[in-house]
C-alpha cells in the first residue's frame, strides 16, 4: 500500500500563499511569520519523505 500524500504539498503552498497575501496586505512582520511556518512544514515533509526513502516501508 502506498501512503503517499498528495495533499501535504498543496497544503505548503497554499500556506505560502497565505504568507504573501498576508505580507502583501495587513503586515509583512505577520507574513514572515506565516512563511516560516511554511518552511519548517516544507523542510519536516522534505526531510521526512527523505527518511522513508532510505528506510524503506515496513510491511
Amino acid at each position: 500500500m502506498d501512503s503517499y500524500n498528495a495533499g501535504m504539498p498543496r497544503l505548503i503552498a497554499f500556506v505560502f500563499c497565505i504568507a504573501f497575501l498576508v505580507g502583501a496586505g495587513a503586515s509583512v512582520r505577520a507574513g514572515m511569520v506565516v512563511a516560516a511556518v511554511a518552511v519548517l512544514g516544507l523542510v519536516g515533509y522534505l526531510a521526512w519523505s527523505l527518511l522513508r526513502l532510505f528506510l524503506g516501508q515496513a510491511k
